[in-house]
């Protein structure tokens, strides 16, 4: 998979996206952050 190269430079705004919470409701990663400065993680889960 490869990375977008405007989502590597600094201060560029990561995309909007939905994904299901623990109780199935949508949430958008803009609902999450609420204008506060977030680091934002992924990974697989299990290695």
């Amino acid at each position: 998979m490869k990375i977008r190269e405007d989502l590597m430079i600094s201060g560029n705004k990561f995309p909007n996206f939905e994904r299901p919470d623990q109780d199935g409701m949508i949430r958008t990663l803009e609902d999450l952050m609420r204008g506060w400065p977030t680091v934002l993680v992924f990974w697989r889960g299990a290695y």
